[in-house]
């Protein structure tokens, strides 16, 4: 059993490494967000790539993928959790680990499905909705610290 300084030390490092990765999702929503805003002001008569009747179809089939997202995340950190495998620090750190990283993927999956629908019918609404339906649950999954050393001190406490 390693000390509690080692864990400690370990739990932070892997933190930081995660924090790290957060944060360059978090970058990716807001460069997103400047490419849309740069292909706005440098092509001010910029109509879309694609003017076919069924965007408004694929807008719907969109926003409806945004909204399910919430569910997604929910059900593939479930998953990570009750994963079969040996319940020691390691391996909860690890799925601590693959947890918080998959659900701030999938947070910024909302943003990517508004770049479509701006490069396909260059409505910036479309985008500014779902980059905020992205920032709105990268705050909702955000890895908290506490968190972590609970789910860790609850988990060990099984064994």
């Amino acid at each position: 059993m390693p000390t509690e300084a080692t864990v400690t030390i370990q739990l932070r490092e892997t933190f930081n490494r995660v924090l790290k990765m957060t944060s360059a999702v978090i970058a990716s929503l807001f460069i997103c967000a400047a490419v849309v805003e740069w292909i706005r002001s440098a092509n001010s008569d910029f109509h879309g790539l694609a003017n076919y009747k069924w965007v408004p179809a694929l807008r719907n089939f969109f926003y409806l993928m945004a909204m399910f997202n919430i569910l997604l995340i929910r059900y593939v950190i479930m998953k990570i959790y009750i994963a079969p495998g040996p319940n020691n620090f390691e391996m909860i750190i690890k799925r601590l680990f693959n947890a918080n990283i998959v659900s701030m993927l999938i947070s910024e999956l909302p943003c990517f499905y508004g770049l479509i629908l701006f490069l396909l019918a260059s409505d910036p609404i479309d985008f500014y909705l779902l980059f905020g339906l992205s920032i709105i649950y990268c705050t909702i999954y955000f890895p908290r610290y506490k968190n972590w050393v609970s789910l860790l001190e609850e988990n060990l406490e099984k064994e």
